[in-house]
């Protein structure tokens, strides 16, 4: 069994690689709308454009560490209903202990710790965690953690339901953004389309993601739809497109991502098809143009961002 630290140490450095965008002064504001009406802060605008996606990576890749965490502490209890203890993370192994009695903890190397409250774990662990995500199953918990990127602490209840091919998940709680907390109430549903192997990989879902966050003068509206594809054998290529329909109302104005649509591939965790790669769609002001996502190269560097009348917003950047 791999230890659990490859799905969070690996797939969230990924999945979450856009939260460390950054903000910077917009010395060519693309269009500023009424130059008498005062600009909002650009942290409405990064939450809007980038915390929707992290949350909903972060479940993506949280719900499946949890199975493997109870996989592990059941195997080390020697007891098939473990749902609470402690897993100590020493190199590639980890030891238990049975307290606490209430919650299951997850302590790494490093001291930092995950505590988890589970109160419905139904599914089939015989053929080991992914078989038991991947399947059927109904999964209801609380979460405290402190992800390694800008989002955290978090103090979240998820619930996670997949029947046959379709997967649907509620997200709440609170998360802390750019140093504000928000209040979250999100929802998506995954039809996974292909999924084949072992020996090549064809993997394919489609995800809608919907819902509300609401931090201090800021309320989001979230409309964002997902594509993703994983394929491969000797090497593996990872597609995505998203897009973005998100609005929300900040300093009494109106504010909407329209058509927003970022398209990225990887192969083997490096950028290639630099034609494929889009940023594009329309920052609204009361319904007024105000910016806008783009993309430009610096010699073999993309950068990805959101034009905003407060500055730009970088989603990221990658070296071809």
């Amino acid at each position: 069994m791999k230890p659990l630290a490859w799905i969070f140490a690996g797939l969230l450095v990924v999945a979450l690689g856009a939260c460390g965008s950054t903000t910077s002064p917009n010395t060519s504001n693309p269009n500023p709308g009424n130059p008498g009406t005062p600009n909002p802060s650009a942290s409405g605008f990064k939450t809007a454009a980038v915390l929707p996606e992290g949350l909903k990576d972060l479940e993506q890749n949280l719900s499946p560490l949890l199975v493997e965490a109870v996989e592990i502490a059941r195997s080390k209890s020697q007891n098939p209903g473990t749902l609470t203890g402690t897993l100590t993370q020493s190199g590639n192994t980890f030891t238990y202990s049975p307290n606490p009695t209430n919650r299951l903890r997850v302590v790494w190397s490093d001291g930092v710790v995950y505590e988890f409250v589970i109160t419905q774990f139904q599914g089939d662990l015989t053929d080991g965690a992914t078989a038991f995500y991947k399947g059927n199953h109904l999964l209801q918990f609380s979460a405290q953690l402190k992800p390694d990127n800008e989002i955290g602490p978090v103090n979240l209840s998820l619930r996670s339901q997949r029947q046959g091919s379709a997967l649907s998940v509620s997200l709440g709680g609170t998360a802390v953004f750019d140093g504000q907390t928000y209040t979250l109430n999100l929802s998506y549903a995954q039809e996974v389309l292909s999924d084949f192997g072992p020996g090549s990989i064809k993997f394919h879902h489609q995800d809608t993601l919907q819902g509300s966050l609401q931090g201090p003068g800021l309320q989001i509206q979230v409309n964002e739809t997902y594509d993703f594809q994983l394929v491969g054998s000797d090497s593996l290529v990872m597609q995505t497109i998203r897009t973005l329909n998100n609005a929300w109302s900040e300093g009494g104005q109106q504010f909407r991502l329209q058509d927003g649509l970022i398209k990225r591939v990887f192969r083997d965790g490096n950028p290639i098809e630099a034609d494929f790669w889009t940023a594009s769609g329309d920052l609204l002001r009361n319904g007024v143009r105000v910016g806008g996502f783009g993309q430009a190269f610096t010699g073999n560097l993309l950068e990805q961002f959101l034009d905003t009348p407060s500055g730009r917003v970088r989603l990221g950047v990658f070296r071809f």
